[in-house]
C-alpha cells in the first residue's frame, strides 16, 4: 500500500510537468485526435456554447464557459458532460453541469460539478446534501473515519470532505465528496474507488479537483 501511495503521489505530482512536456512535443495528429474527442463529448451532451474545446495537447480538454472549470478526458467510454435540467428557474440552463470520467489505471470514477446557486448555500449544506445522496444510494454505507489525503493550496481554504465505505458490485469501495465555493460558484467532486486504496482515492480526487479549479483560475488570470 505504501509503495502504491508513493508511486501514485509521484505520478500525480508530476502530471502537470509531464503534460506540459507532452503537449509541447505532441504531434499535430495527436492534438487533432484529442480535439475530436472533446468535440464529440461536447456534441453528445448538446453542450455547444456551454462548454468549449480548449484542447492543446494529447488529452481532450473542455472548459465550462460560465464557471471556467476545466475537465480533461482520455476518450474512455464513460467520459461525458452532463447539463442538468433547470429546476424552478433558480439556476439558468448551463449553470448546473458535471463532467464524468474514469481512470482505468487506478480504478477510480470521478465526477466534477459546477453550479451557480441562487442564493449560494453554505459549503456545509452542500456537503450534507452529498452525504444524503450517498446514504440514499447505499443504505448500508458506513462513514469512513480513517486517514485520507487532504489537499491544501496557498490562498484557498481546504475543500470540505466526506467519505464512506460502500459495497459496489460485490466489492468494498471508498466513495467520497469534496466541496469548495469560489467566486460565487459551488464546485463539487464525487469519486469512487478501491477501499483498500482509500488514501490513493482521496489523493487522486483532490489533485483532479484542485487541478480543474486551478486551471480555471489560471485562465481567469491570463484573461485579465
Amino acid at each position: 500500500m505504501i509503495a502504491k501511495m508513493v508511486f501514485v503521489a509521484a505520478l500525480l505530482a508530476s502530471t502537470a510537468a509531464v503534460a506540459q512536456e507532452a503537449d509541447k512535443d505532441a504531434a499535430p495528429e495527436q492534438i487533432a485526435a484529442a480535439k475530436a474527442i472533446a468535440d464529440r463529448i461536447i456534441a453528445a451532451a448538446g453542450a455547444e456554447g456551454i462548454f468549449v474545446n480548449t484542447t492543446d495537447g494529447v488529452l481532450a480538454e473542455v472548459t465550462h464557459v460560465p464557471s471556467g472549470m476545466v475537465c480533461v478526458f482520455d476518450g474512455g467510454p464513460e467520459d461525458r458532460i452532463s447539463i442538468f435540467p433547470v429546476q424552478g428557474g433558480d439556476i439558468p440552463h448551463g449553470e448546473d453541469v458535471g463532467c464524468v470520467s474514469r481512470d482505468e489505471a487506478v480504478d477510480i470514477d470521478i465526477t466534477l460539478y459546477a453550479t451557480r446557486y441562487r442564493p449560494l448555500p453554505s459549503e456545509e449544506m452542500i456537503l450534507a446534501t452529498a452525504r444524503r445522496a450517498i446514504e440514499n444510494r447505499w443504505p448500508d454505507a458506513k462513514v469512513y473515519d480513517g486517514d485520507l489525503t487532504r489537499m491544501n493550496f496557498e490562498g484557498q481554504s481546504p475543500a470540505l470532505l466526506a467519505a464512506y465505505r460502500v459495497r459496489l458490485e460485490g466489492e468494498d469501495k471508498l466513495t467520497m465528496a469534496l466541496v469548495s465555493h469560489r467566486d460565487g460558484w459551488g464546485f463539487k467532486a464525487r469519486a469512487t474507488g478501491p477501499f483498500e486504496d482509500a488514501m490513493v482515492v482521496s489523493l487522486y480526487t483532490g489533485v483532479v479537483f484542485e487541478g480543474a479549479l486551478a486551471d480555471r483560475e489560471d485562465e481567469a488570470t491570463r484573461n485579465r
